[in-house]
């Protein structure tokens, strides 16, 4: 062989080997990619509750220009240290960091307002609506049967679903925190799919707005499609505000309009066939498997002789371990 085609011979090798590195480099690439931009937010606020065993801080705080009006809202935080040296009723000054997905407090320490005033000012923008703990319904007992709308407009009560098992949680379409009403949203699309394979006549899932003037039946509908929603067995529900808060009052949810926004916690509640309350999720921390899992509970009492009366498990972050 001349040397003439020894050259092109290398030459070849050479050129497939650089594709081949190319096409197997690239998905590894894509793999590492880096997260999406994270926003960040210098904001003074109120401590108004500390929750260190779901590690969130409720705070009462001031404007966030071009973003969030003042208002009290539970806030994550991932690094337990930052709770270190804080008292409910604190000043604070916090970071809070902002991504497509998640947001949470970044940095947080205490100042001292000097102006009375500005005081004042935090102390009205935490005012919201408490519930009355003696109107939430307890585990066990029976949920009160309540009046919406759905996203066709049409009426819905809560006996309309009687012998099915139903996951019922709040949200606003206008929810500005990823981790809030859209990751509600998210989850529940998740447990829709899992459920529909399991238990598909067995369930229903139910949205209802904390936003009922501006949330009408059609931009739920909306909304339900954004999420690619089966409405034969997600509902999406509004109706007068009086129902609603009702409705809030029965779970221990509370929420309040602030600055044109609501501030707002979480509740997630599991009903049972029999209409009976049969968990309270109080946070974000749930995942769809299990509350799949407590409905399984539910449908499926006598499956490896487990009793019908859910327990909480007992595991780390109450996260189930697979059946």
């Amino acid at each position: 062989m001349n040397a003439k085609w020894i050259l092109a011979l290398l030459s070849a090798l050479t050129l497939t080997a650089v594709l081949c590195g190319v096409v197997f480099q690239r998905p590894g690439a894509a793999a590492h990619a880096p997260p999406g931009p994270t926003q960040t937010f210098q904001v003074r606020g109120q401590i108004r509750d500390l929750d260190i065993s779901n590690q969130v801080i409720r705070i009462a705080h001031e404007e966030i220009p071009d973003y969030m009006p003042a208002m009290t809202m539970p806030l994550p935080v991932k690094d337990p240290a930052l709770f270190n040296g804080l008292s409910k009723g604190d000043t604070v000054q916090f970071e809070l960091a902002v991504t497509k997905d998640d947001s949470w407090i970044s940095h947080i320490q205490r100042v001292r307002l000097e102006d009375p005033a500005a005081v004042a000012n935090l102390a009205t923008n935490a005012d919201y609506i408490r519930t009355n703990e003696t109107e939430r319904v307890q585990i066990g007992e029976a949920v009160p049967d309540f009046k919406l709308v759905d996203q066709d407009g049409k009426e819905i009560r809560l006996r309309d679903f009687r012998g099915r098992a139903v996951v019922l949680t709040f949200i606003y379409t206008r929810c500005p925190l990823p981790n809030f009403c859209p990751l509600m949203s998210k989850n529940f699309a998740d447990l829709e799919r899992r459920l529909s394979k399991e238990f598909p006549d067995q369930y229903q899932l139910l949205s209802i707005t904390m936003d009922p003037t501006f949330d009408r039946p059609a931009v739920l509908k909306e909304y339900a499609a954004r999420y690619e929603a089966n409405t034969k067995h997600w509902s999406f529900a509004t109706g007068d505000p009086q129902q609603i808060q009702s409705i809030a009052r029965l779970t221990g949810l509370y929420y309040a309009w602030e600055g044109g926004l609501i501030s707002h916690d979480l509740r997630t509640v599991l009903i049972g066939p029999d209409g009976r309350l049969a968990q309270v999720w109080k946070s974000n921390v749930w995942t769809p498997y299990e509350v799949q899992r407590f409905v399984a509970e539910l449908l499926l009492p006598d499956k490896k002789n487990r009793p019908a009366q859910l327990r909480s498990p007992a595991v780390p972050n109450g996260r189930p371990k697979p059946a």
